[in-house]
């Protein structure tokens, strides 16, 4: 089969691979459309060491059920569906808690070993597949993955936070954009969405967000104290993961409030502990989703409430180095490219 090989920090090359074979409990799914993620951006350019050269990325795919293996309802052939791409052990405690996007072993599409979905074909467990209807187009599904994780993040909103919170998103990218369309589902008020990119900054205000706040410009925390009368937001969600972002957010946030820090941008990141603890602020990670979350997301897309058909391109597979190259110099207004086998 054809598949799009991360060989080198920059480099992405088309090679001819071994079609993938299903083991008991397993699909071959045949892929239809795999959106560019910002973590296999991070291994394009070299920053992911669980990203090696020889690794096929790619993991928010959609396609049609090839083969079946062993223990797999062989009329599943032929299916269109969504796929999962987080595989879980499903016999550790955090799994049988109903955690498994924090199972002891975890493995995600085109990370570390597992090769991902940048190719013809690509392998998961049958688990992992959700049946799509057929009035869901392709470049609709490929958000399906990006919006659990958005799903999952405010999902860590504290119940004191209140019914309608107010909030401030750090980001307007895919994530950015996906937190927002759930927030909005949730009832959360966003005051603010934080994007120096001006064109993705344009993407938030025709969602209708009324303030977009340049950071490259702008005191942020200044700012929004100004928008919220002094106070600060209930929930500052941070999509990015830098080091001044996080600090930003935890300065935006009101006394009691939650920071939400799902961006995976940067590691170390210096904070004020006592002035955290002083206003008894919340800082909570999250992490990927569970399937719970996933099926949240699906029937988001699915039931169309949520359409970024307007910002999504979609090129072919053969294209990969150039997509990739756009996207790490000049996004410009895309929230997704997908890219087609």
């Amino acid at each position: 089969m054809k598949a799009l090989v991360y060989t080198a920090p920059h480099r992405l090359e088309m090679h001819d691979l071994d079609e993938p074979s299903p083991g008991p409990g397993e699909v071959v799914v045949r892929v239809a459309m795999t959106g560019i993620c910002g973590s296999d951006m991070h291994g394009f350019l070299g920053h992911s060491a669980r990203r090696k050269p020889g690794l096929v990325l790619g993991h928010e795919t959609v396609g049609v059920v090839a083969e079946t293996g062993d223990g797999v309802d062989p009329t599943l052939v032929g299916a269109r569906v969504s796929v999962n791409p987080l595989i879980s052990c499903g016999n550790c405690g955090n799994c049988a808690a109903g955690r498994p996007n924090v199972c002891d072993s975890w493995q995600v599409l085109g990370l570390d070993r597992t090769q991902g979905a940048f190719a013809e074909s690509v392998r998961i467990p049958a688990r992992n597949v959700l049946p799509l209807p057929r009035h869901v187009e392709d470049s609709a599904a490929v958000m399906i993955e990006p919006l659990a994780n958005a799903v999952h993040l405010l999902s860590m909103a504290p119940e004191h936070a209140g019914m309608f919170p107010t909030a401030a998103i750090f980001g307007g990218g895919t994530l950015g954009v996906a937190i927002l369309s759930v927030a909005r589902v949730r009832g959360v008020r966003v005051v603010a969405v934080v994007e120096p990119n001006p064109r993705r900054a344009q993407v938030s205000r025709d969602l209708g967000v009324e303030h977009v706040i340049d950071p490259t410009t702008a005191d942020v925390p200044a700012e929004i104290q100004r928008l919220t009368g002094g106070r600060g937001v209930d929930l500052a969600l941070d999509a990015v993961g830098r080091e001044s972002v996080r600090q930003a957010a935890a300065a935006s946030v009101a006394r009691g409030g939650t920071v939400l820090l799902l961006g995976l941008d940067q590691g170390p990141t210096t904070l004020d502990f006592i002035d955290l603890i002083r206003r008894e602020v919340r800082l909570q990670c999250s992490f990927t989703y569970t399937r719970q979350d996933y099926q949240a997301a699906f029937d988001l897309v699915v039931n169309g409430a949520v359409d970024f058909g307007r910002w999504t391109d979609v090129l072919p597979l053969t294209e990969g180095q150039n997509a990739f190259e756009r996207l790490a110099t000049d996004p410009g207004d895309r929230i997704k490219i997908a890219l087609r086998p």
